[in-house]
């Protein structure tokens, strides 16, 4: 009988240990939704910001800026189109494991007047992140008719499909972008020109939804009964009237709780907010909007907040990694945009953690003017013609072919990522070949700490010469 039971309990272990790892793997991940997820990795009490809020918080909020620049950890703890019962929850979540120092809610979600107006990918994107319990089970049954609630209490009947979709990522945990580094922000890249909004002078009021307001209530209450102090923002975007009715009465409430409401929308000067350059869409910073509006509310914060410096403590590691990563990745983006050979090639020369692959292929010359150039900068002193290629990891020459017509290169440079260099007829990671040109030069460059591809670009070779003109 003892035997027969131990048998029980270990099947019953095993499969939760199993329906876990599926879980984990087919489970939902991006944008609007990791930022659940990688909360609970933090370490207990280690936030002193909370950041409360829709897209606009994990698009606005430079997390890794306000470490870097104030010492400040703090965490983007945000979903896309959260509603605010989700807010409040999330809050009442977030105090299970942390005791910030102070906690901010953006308003952006107030606008809305149809209680009913948000897709199932942002009740998703909020509650499939939450640990299982009480409160979720709650936020399920307040937000969701009766005939859906089974996928949310279990999500594997929602995402179970999911097997077509599965990529190396989804087995890696997240990726950088989802690891706990990443404490919520997300950087956009784009670029859209927008109108820049009128409203400096606009006070008329209106009602909210009645339940949002309900529960942005509670959350200044949830606040206050914890004795932290909380603060309401609107993150800056593209704001018209209509919209603006709603942040002025959110903060007439806020004034009924003497708690600081900040309209940023207001202050575009004050941070040097460009409108044809900042917004990564109507509606979102870019990562350098986000940049210059977050290194103003950094400053807003530790003038007028209690809150410790926390670089150079080890508990906060995390945060100076996530720094370190979203520097890179930022460094990366802006390489890929740069046309100038010179510019180029003393951006990537001194960059730890970077392979170079190269190639030289075709009739180029060894006084070639571009030829001599990059050998130069990448300390190359044996160039040979026709059939040559080399590799530099670490700012440090690891291979040269040195002229041979036969020669093959294999080297690990990340997880599950390998470099091959073959006979001049592959320059290849993960045996994806990036020669573009038989008659000029390839180049290819792998960021080994962001685990990524960073660039591809080739010179060819015409009218006797190497064109210094960049092609991707």
């Amino acid at each position: 009988m003892k035997i027969k039971i131990i048998k029980i309990i270990s099947f019953i272990l095993i499969f939760c240990v199993l329906l876990y790892s599926v879980n984990k793997i087919l489970r939902l991940k991006g944008i609007g939704w990791n930022h659940a997820y990688t909360f609970y990795q933090n370490p207990k009490n280690s936030i002193d910001v909370l950041f409360i809020g829709s897209s606009h918080v994990h698009t606005g909020i430079d997390i890794s800026l306000l470490y870097k620049e104030y010492g400040i950890s703090s965490y983007d703890f945000s979903s896309s189109g959260q509603p605010l019962p989700t807010s409040y929850f999330y809050v009442k979540e977030a105090l299970k494991t942390q005791k910030p120092k102070l906690i901010i809610f953006d308003s952006y979600s107030l606008r809305h007047t149809d209680y009913r107006f948000h897709k199932d990918s942002y009740f998703m994107s909020g509650i499939f992140g939450m640990r299982f319990s009480l409160d979720r089970i709650n936020l399920i049954k307040l937000q969701l008719p009766n005939n859906k609630w089974n996928g949310y209490f279990n999500p594997l009947l929602i995402y179970h499909n999911r097997y077509n979709n599965i990529t190396k990522m989804d087995f890696l945990y997240y990726g950088m972008m989802g690891n706990a580094s990443s404490k919520g922000y997300w950087y956009g890249l784009k670029n859209q020109k927008i109108q820049r909004s009128q409203i400096s002078n606009f006070t008329e009021l209106t009602n909210l939804n009645v339940e949002f307001e309900k529960y942005y209530r509670k959350i200044i209450e949830l606040a206050n009964n914890n004795n932290i102090p909380i603060l309401i923002i609107t993150i800056p975007f593209s704001v018209d009237k209509d919209m603006q009715r709603f942040f002025n009465t959110a903060k007439a409430i806020a004034e009924e709780y003497n708690v600081p409401f900040i309209d940023f929308n207001l202050y575009y000067d004050n941070y040097n907010l460009k409108f044809n350059e900042d917004f990564n869409d109507w509606s979102h910073l870019n990562y350098k909007g986000a940049a210059k509006f977050t290194r103003y509310l950094g400053k807003y914060l530790k003038e007028n907040y209690d809150l410790p410096d926390r670089r150079g403590d080890h508990k906060y590691y995390s945060w100076e990694m996530n720094a370190k990563y979203q520097d890179k990745k930022i460094y990366n983006f802006e390489l890929k945009k740069s046309a100038n050979l010179n510019e180029y090639i003393e951006k990537v020369k001194n960059v730890n953690d970077y392979v170079i692959g190269i190639t030289m292929l075709g009739n180029y010359k060894k006084n070639d003017r571009v030829v001599q150039s990059i050998t130069t900068n990448f300390n190359i002193n044996n160039i040979y013609l026709k059939n040559s290629s080399y590799v530099i990891d670490n700012n440090k020459l690891i291979y040269s072919s040195d002229g041979s017509n036969q020669y093959l290169f294999h080297k690990e440079i990340g997880s599950y990522t390998d470099l091959v260099v073959q006979n001049g007829q592959r320059l290849s990671i993960n045996r994806k070949n990036y020669i573009k040109t038989k008659n000029g030069i390839n180049m290819v460059i792998y960021d080994k700490f962001t685990e990524e591809i960073v660039d591809n670009i080739y010179l060819e070779y015409k009218e006797k010469t190497i064109n210094p003109t960049i092609k991707r």
